[in-house]
């Protein structure tokens, strides 16, 4: 039994662990620690949770706690992240990773020192749905890939109390949503790229509402990357991908939640069609995969050199858009 505790009362931990916990048998969620006591009492009670801590290193001091989810803001992420690894905890970090490539980089040093598990919880890379894509470009259906355009976007209106908009806290929309649209793209190409040019949007609060990135593969593979947040968005969501290849076209429709509605959109020389993948939801399929990493039963997909990568991308493409972020070590 991998017993875990939830380091922040955030709204996202309901969905990416209690609920799939009470599907798994081999995990149990034991306690919760918030920035309060009160906090983590009232979010404790809310969800269920039999037990809370009165502080993020009481949680991970526990000896009846295996494991920790890190769902704090980004700039916590390191800290409490290497904290729980050298305590002995196995750790579920929430992206983006960390503030920086090098703070992610002390973070795997430091799982690696303890011989811990460190992945970062990018979901959507655990579900059935991204591995078909990937074994369908495997099996050549559109040819060698020429270039990728991968955009997320997601309204998020300001307030003072989100973080997103919050430069010091790790807002932003490259951090929040376009560590996915980069993460697609490296993944997709199993490769690192190049950053050509960037451009970000800054709002009066001093995070980017919008970016813009074109990557270069030393394949000559291109790929087009955007992020938004802003409130004049036409959409309120949007998650697409799209492939071009030499002999056809794949569209990837919702990669980030496909367990509410997917679709593979293939239209090549050859053939044309459309499927779906059907399965648990993505943070199901994560918790799934940290259980049996923790096992030693398979070998983490996120984290590692992939998670030290995928932020010296953005870190790139913030220093390409000359675009001024918070001082950090």
């Amino acid at each position: 039994m991998l017993r875990i505790g939830l380091l922040g009362a955030a709204r996202i931990a309901p969905g990416a662990v209690i609920q799939p916990a009470a599907q798994l048998p081999a995990v149990k969620v034991l306690a919760v620690a918030a920035s309060r006591p009160e906090k983590a009492k009232a979010f404790a009670d809310q969800h269920d949770v039999p037990g809370i801590a009165e502080s993020y290193g009481a949680l991970i001091d526990s000896p009846d706690i295996d494991a920790v989810y890190n769902a704090l803001p980004p700039n916590l992420h390191e800290k409490w992240s290497v904290e729980a690894l050298r305590a002995g905890k196995h750790v579920l970090c929430e992206k983006p990773f960390a503030m920086n490539a090098t703070q992610a980089r002390r973070m795997v040093e430091a799982a690696d020192a303890s011989k811990r598990i460190l992945i970062e919880a990018f979901h959507y890379r655990f579900h059935p749905y991204f591995q078909r894509v990937l074994d369908l470009l495997s099996e050549d259906v559109i040819g060698s890939i020429q270039h990728i355009d991968s955009k997320f976007d997601v309204r998020i209106p300001y307030s003072p109390s989100e973080f997103r908009h919050d430069p010091n806290l790790g807002g932003g929309a490259l951090m929040d949503l376009g560590c996915y649209a980069v993460h697609w793209v490296r993944t997709l190409m199993g490769a690192e790229p190049q950053v050509e040019q960037a451009e970000c949007t800054r709002s009066e609060a001093g995070v980017d509402v919008a970016t813009r990135a074109s990557l270069r593969f030393s394949n000559g593979v291109t790929a087009q990357i955007t992020s938004a947040m802003n409130e004049s968005l036409t959409e309120q969501h949007c998650a697409r991908v799209v492939i071009e290849g030499g002999k056809g076209r794949m569209t990837l429709a919702n990669p980030i939640a496909p367990h509410n509605g997917n679709a593979i959109i293939v239209e090549a020389d050859e053939m044309s069609y459309e499927e779906t993948v059907s399965a648990d939801s993505t943070y199901f399929h994560q918790l799934e995969h940290f259980i049996s990493a923790v096992e030693g039963l398979d070998t983490p997909l996120t984290g590692g050199e992939d998670a030290i990568n995928n932020m010296q991308v953005i870190d790139d493409i913030y220093a390409a858009a000359d675009f001024a972020r918070p001082e950090l070590v």
